[in-house]
Formats: structure tokens, sequence, C-alpha cells
């Protein structure tokens, strides 16, 4: 039996004083709605969990073989639409091997079999939800059950591999938008992980980033060697600044490679590549191409939308739903419409990699048929069967499941958030009454104030506001 459900549940009448205590402090949408709710959970049964889990590292795989496919290919990157500037960092990233950190594929579950709806490999959200939230949450309210948060340790264990192979400097500069709050917090959440693989984080803004003459990142007059950036590729790939990412000798997390996971492009050339694949869904450049009959429908999507912007949704008739945003001059992408439904909901699914390892789930959902930025963010918990809890590597769950217990993982979720730390954390009276050692992360993060977009240092790296987006440039 495969079983995911969504259950009406108690929130916990505090859960906003938590989350404001805990760090987690954009959770409140424009409209007077939160991006986080607790009235309802998802429940998975261990096989639903491995399911999920291997669907992942599937998809994950068959990425990586489709890149090696198209980047040698001459023209293999014009789907993708990469500026031609930016060709070569791409293919210079991945013939180096420069290392993947983490990603999310967000999958609808439809009949019960996962299908890909995008990979969110680039700059990849929701990490305070899916680690301290879903976390404490679960601490106060999973009863016996277990769960499968974004796994925190293995985050630490990746990056400390990556240092331990010459792939990421001591010194790790993560770089966020300066006036952007969620971004603040998500590079508060880096900072603390980078600390515990035994590194040395440095936050900085966007624009106080500067390049040398001999074209290497500086900060502060420091080369920058390794970065965590949330800024997109797909946004440096149209600055004038990107000529000198050959150069810089920087290690990127995630690297330029992974902006050809995030385009959406890659949804139709998967299907070309893996046509028929069951965690697939049809894919195409053009609506016409897409074998699609009534009462089936079609997804138009801009190749670098965010938060389910500027999509539309048609059938034969014509447009029946459009989404508005700031991504409509990008080239489309069609998909056929995939079913989210969970128990008459909405729902999404997504699946965590860190390096090529399944690490977790997130679940987020709406009250109508698309999942956009602002929708809520729900917790979930894992129907405990004897010694299962951990399920980032489901080969243990499986022989676990099959009766040899002493492989499975650990009863105890692996997280470096542990009980008792929630515990401190939920009952001091104030922020100041935690240590900053022991504080995860940092309370009282707001954006920057009276924060300026524009420089005149000499060939510094500075940002500007243009509609929506924030540019970087050479000045």
């Amino acid at each position: 039996m495969v079983l995911l459900r969504r259950v009406r549940i108690r929130p916990r009448p505090d859960w906003t004083d938590q989350a404001d205590h805990l760090g987690y402090t954009y959770y409140r949408n424009d409209d007077g709605s939160n991006a986080w709710r607790e009235d309802v959970r998802y429940e998975f049964d261990h096989a639903a969990l491995s399911l999920i889990a291997k669907t992942a590292e599937s998809l994950h795989r068959l990425c990586l073989e489709l890149l090696a496919d198209i980047i040698p290919r001459p023209g293999g990157l014009d789907a993708f639409h990469i500026p031609r500037a930016a060709q070569d960092v791409v293919r210079d990233s991945w013939y180096r091997g420069d290392p993947f950190l983490l990603g999310r594929f967000d999958l609808a579950w439809g009949d019960g079999q996962p299908k890909l709806i995008e990979y969110n490999a680039d700059t990849p959200a929701t990490l305070p939800e899916s680690t301290l939230m879903q976390t404490a949450w679960h601490v106060e309210c999973g009863d016996t059950h277990a769960q499968a948060p974004l796994d925190s340790a293995a985050i630490v264990d990746r990056l400390t591999a990556l240092y331990k192979g010459g792939h990421l400097d001591r010194v790790v500069h993560i770089v966020s938008y300066p006036d952007n709050l969620e971004d603040i917090v998500h590079a508060r959440f880096y900072e603390h992980w980078v600390a515990q693989a035994g590194l040395e984080p440095i936050h900085c803004a966007l624009r106080d980033l500067e390049i040398s003459i001999g074209g290497q990142l500086l900060y502060q007059g420091v080369i920058v060697r390794g970065m965590i950036r949330m800024y997109p590729w797909e946004l440096m790939f149209r600055d004038e600044g990107v000529r000198h990412l050959r150069s810089c000798k920087c290690h990127f997390l995630n690297p330029p490679w992974t902006s050809l996971l995030s385009n959406k492009a890659l949804l139709p050339a998967l299907w070309e590549r893996f046509p028929g694949h069951p965690n697939l869904l049809e894919a195409s450049t053009s609506p016409d191409r897409l074998r699609v009959a009534p009462p089936d429908f079609v997804v138009e999507k801009p190749i670098h939308a965010r938060g389910g912007e500027n999509i539309r949704i048609l059938d034969s008739s014509g447009v029946l739903h459009a989404e508005g945003g700031s991504y409509g001059d990008y080239p489309k992408i069609y998909q056929k419409f995939a079913d989210h439904r969970i128990d008459g909901v909405t729902a999404s699914i997504g699946a965590w990699i860190i390096g090529k390892r399944f690490g977790g789930v997130t679940m987020r959902e709406s009250a109508d048929t698309v999942i956009r930025h602002s929708s809520p963010i729900v917790p979930h918990i894992v129907l405990k069967r004897a010694g299962l809890a951990k399920f980032s590597v489901p080969e243990e769950c499986v022989k676990a499941e099959n009766g040899d217990v002493s492989k499975a993982p650990s009863v105890q979720a692996r997280d470096d958030i542990t009980m008792d730390r929630i515990d401190r954390l939920r009952t001091a009276n104030d922020a100041h009454s935690v240590s900053n050692t022991n504080r995860f992360p940092i309370c009282e993060i707001q954006p920057e104030p009276n924060a300026q977009y524009s420089g005149s240092t000499t060939r510094s790296y500075c940002c500007i506001r243009e509609s929506r987006e924030m540019r970087w440039r050479s000045t």
C-alpha cells in the first residue's frame, strides 16, 4: 500500500511567535495570509516516501545523463536560451566536474506516480520551512511518528566533503540581495551550515562585490574563491560581467551548469530524450506538438518563471487561466497538465537532492490550481514502523522493511537541531537569552536600511533595480 494523505489538525496557538523567535520571519504575505500553515498535515507511509526518494534520485540521474548529451553538442545550449557569451562558462563548469550542493524537485502526486513539474536546482528556497520549522513542529506535534525534513546534517556533510575534495575554499562568501528579507534569512541558514562544516562563512550583499583588473571577484579587497549565492544564473549570464566568470576561479554553489536544470527548457529536453518515462510529463517548445486531447490541458511556462508567475493553462478553446508576473517576456515551453490534487487540494511535493542523494521532503499547497510563492508550506509526518525514521538512504529503509532492522537508519531523525536545543530556543525569555553559538539562526533579521542600488566604485559589481529584478554589472 502507498499512502499519502492530508489530515486536519489543531495548530499550535503560538506558532507565529515561535517562527519569529527561530528566525523564520518572512511567513507573512502581503495579502495578510501566511506562507506556513499547520492546521493540516500530510501523512506518508514508508512506501510513499520511499517511492518519492527513488523518483527524485532517478530524475536527478536522468538530468545528468541529458546534460552529458547536450553540453558537448554544437548548439546544444541554444534551446535553453543561454547567451552565447555564457555558454562556455556552462561548458567549462560541466567539464571541470564542478560539484552540486542541493536542489529541490517539485512533483505532482496525482494517481500515486510522481510526475516532474520542475527542478529548482540553482537557488532553491524554503530552507527555513523545510528544516527548522518542520522539525520544531514535529517535536511538539509529531507524536511518536517520524519525519523527513530537509536533512541539515547531510548538507553539512556535503560542504565538508567539498572542502576536503578541493572543491570549496575554507572561506565561503554567502551572497544575497541586500533588501530581500527571504534571501537574508536563507543566507543565515547557509552561514550556520558552513560554520558547522568547520569553514568560515562571510555574508555579503551583492552590491559589495568588486572585480579586479585581472577579472577576479573581490570582497573588501580579498579574492572570493568560494561562493553560495542567491542571485540566479540567468541574470548573471545577461550581464556584461559574465565575461569574467571563466577567469575568476571561484567555486560557485550551485555551479553554472545547474542553470540548465533550473531552466524549464529542461522539461521538453527530458521528454525528447526519455519519451514515455513514467515520472515525466509530455512537454514541448510548441503546444501543437503535444499529444493532448480534451479533457486534458496544457500549461504554458516561461523558462525562467518562479512561484507560478506568468503561467497559463490552455485547452483547445484557448486560455482557461492566466497568472500575472514579471517573467512574461521570456521564451515559453508547454507541458501537459498534471493532477496535483491530494484529498481535493492542489499540493506540490518538494523532493530534495543533496549531492546525488535524496535529502527530505517539503509539502506546499494551494486552494486553487496554481502553486504560488505565497502558497503555504505544510508540515508532515511519516507514519512510524519499527526502525524507520530516516529516509535519505532508501535502500537501507527497504532492508529494514524486509526485516533487517539492524541495518535500518536511526529512529532519531538526523538533523543538527536537537530536541533539547529547540526547547531552549522556545523557552528563552528573549532572543538574547540564548548565546550566539547556540542560536539558529539569528532571530532579528531585517532588510538593510536605506539600501542603495548604484555605486561609483571603479570596476565594482553593484545592484540596480530594473522592474522587479536585481542585476549586477561592472561599472
